[in-house]
């Protein structure tokens, strides 16, 4: 055997590469299996119902109020990241601001299709699934509901996709505090719609693996890769 031409199938230390389809297909499967537990009324809606009792006694007691009560609190602030007045603005700016750094058009096309893959689906689900939230009424048929969250939606859409399409011209300490910090944001966007009781925790959840499926689609449909805005 001639050893000068074999090839070592995979390189020593060398890591593994994940299959494309690894990441969205689990995705996919929590975002089917979130639906399925809602639409089902079973034991996620039983789990919903007691983590709001959890979050309620904090959030209401004196203690704690400040943090969710009244437009200025933390809280409130963070639901309002997740407005479309807000959020969409930064993704736009930080999409014109990353297309004239790179003199490339894929920053836009990526964030104009972050957008409209984002109008496509949440809006869709939430007349279809027309769940009531936290402490309301039945949706009436053709109305929207609350599952999932548009809050958690738009906002993890916009700034991920803002971060993400400027991170590759920072210096690689500052993008991974960038990345760190958007993250935490979206983390903490999720946590406020629950702490406030405008969303069940499975509609922020869900909101959470829709956002990271919107954003994969939108950078890999404009031919973007994480560390090549161009």
């Amino acid at each position: 055997m001639d050893e000068t031409r074999a090839a070592p199938a995979v390189r020593a230390g060398a890591p593994r590469q994940r299959p494309p389809w690894l990441v969205s297909g689990g995705l996919l499967l929590i975002l089917a299996f979130l639906t399925a537990g809602v639409l089902a009324g079973g034991p996620l809606t039983g789990a919903d119902r007691r983590i709001r009792a959890a979050v309620a006694a904090p959030a209401d007691s004196a203690a704690w109020r400040w943090v969710g009560h009244g437009w200025h609190s933390p809280a409130q602030l963070l639901v309002d990241l997740g407005a479309y007045q807000v959020a969409v603005p930064v993704l736009a700016l930080s999409a014109v601001v990353a297309a004239l750094w790179h003199r490339s058009a894929r920053p836009l096309l990526a964030a104009v299709t972050g957008a409209a893959l984002l109008m496509a689906t949440v809006i869709p689900a939430k007349i279809l699934i027309h769940r009531a939230g936290p402490g309301l009424p039945p949706v009436a048929p053709g109305h929207m509901g609350v599952f999932p969250s548009g809050h958690t939606t738009t906002s993890g859409v916009c700034l991920a996709l803002a971060v993400l399409l400027l991170a590759p011209g920072l210096p690689p300490r500052t993008r991974r505090a960038a990345v760190g910090g958007m993250v935490a944001v979206c983390f903490l966007v999720g946590a406020a719609l629950v702490w406030c009781d405008y969303h069940w925790f499975t509609d922020v959840a869900a909101g959470w693996a829709l956002t990271a499926l919107i954003v994969m689609a939108a950078l890999r449909l404009a031919g973007l890769r994480r560390k090549d805005p161009t």
